[in-house]
């Protein structure tokens, strides 16, 4: 598989003013980051894309909550596992662990919608 790199939002150019493109680990990370940003219901063309946040209600157990719901929103990204090293409730950030056909990425990500 291969995507198009979106940062900021958008999609990314580089200099050239090409679209850049993922695979491999990379584009798994990204496909968790856009599905863990995501309101489930809140995409038009697939309301059952992206992570059910009303789950996690309080504070109380939130990184093992996020992990479930993660690891739930990511079933459909084929051969990758994504983990929850860390949360912060009161920011709404989390530190995942995303593997990928052997290789490992750590990365932040802001639960409100920025990657």
């Amino acid at each position: 598989m291969m995507d198009a790199r979106i940062d900021s939002g958008d999609l990314y150019l580089s200099a050239a003013g090409k679209t850049e493109y993922l695979t491999g680990v990379r584009e798994a990370a990204q496909r968790v980051l856009l599905t863990a940003t995501t309101a489930k219901g809140t995409f038009i063309y697939d309301r059952g894309f992206g992570t059910d946040f009303a789950a996690l209600g309080d504070r109380e157990r939130f990184r093992e909550k996020l992990d479930l719901l993660l690891k739930e929103a990511a079933v459909g990204i084929a051969g990758t596992e994504v983990t929850v090293k860390d949360a912060d409730a009161q920011r709404g950030t989390a530190v995942l662990l995303i593997t990928h056909g052997g290789q490992t990425i750590t990365t932040e990500v802001d639960l409100h919608g920025n990657i």
